[in-house]
């Protein structure tokens, strides 16, 4: 499994390109903003993206698919729909927004489904707290967790924003914390991490486990 990932806008948001070696094609997770540097790396990479996945609607993590979607017509953008709204624009941060909706038509996912893109498997394992639709996205075959907004490097989410639960941001902690085996977590924002690291110095995953 190949990933690369690229820091998008203001907040920094993690965009992952993933990708099984020799596909040729590729998984888009998160394009933040700044939609033409992710073209310039699909580019450079010579990869052509079969999918954008969602790990949750905040405009932080949506802003850069309308030049995606200009350059690739009819490429499906996947989301959990407790997380789409019929609202043109959302209000957040003391801003009005574009919503998710107002980009186009948007295709469902939820627990358990899975789909193939860049020649791997996605399992969408909900994982509400941060938002009510985040979900967090499994690749077994490269052990990897895209965890968006729910967990961080030794930190999770914020649950002050509308939509927000800290008790089930706690379940979805304690539900990734449970997972057999470690993986690789690749978060919404700062640095990668790996789960056996965060169930041992994450306070937060330590809370929602019990210890």
């Amino acid at each position: 499994m190949e990933i690369r990932s690229i820091q998008l806008g203001p907040i920094g948001t993690n965009c992952y390109l993933f990708w099984k070696e020799g596909s040729g094609s590729c998984a888009l997770v998160d394009p933040g903003d700044q939609g033409e540097r992710v073209l310039a790396l699909l580019r450079e990479l010579g990869l052509t993206p079969q999918a954008i996945l969602l790990t949750h609607s905040h405009f932080d993590h949506i802003m850069g698919t309308p030049p995606i979607l200009a350059a690739f017509p009819g490429l499906p953008v996947y989301c959990h729909p407790a997380d789409v709204s019929s609202r043109r624009t959302e209000n957040i941060f003391g801003m009005t927004v574009p919503s998710l909706s107002s980009m186009g038509e948007i295709t469902p996912y939820e627990e358990g489904d899975t789909l193939t893109a860049g020649g791997m498997e996605v399992k969408v394992l909900h994982t509400p707290g941060h938002t009510p639709g985040s979900v967090t996205l499994m690749v077994e075959e490269g052990r990897t967790l895209f965890t968006g907004d729910t967990l961080f490097r030794g930190s999770c989410g914020r649950t002050d924003l509308p939509g927000g639960n800290y008790h089930q941001l706690m379940a979805s902690l304690a539900r990734l914390e449970a997972l057999a085996g470690d993986y690789a977590v690749c978060p919404g924002h700062e640095g990668a991490s790996t789960l056996e690291e965060e169930r041992q110095h994450n306070y937060y995953m330590r809370e929602a486990a019990g210890r």
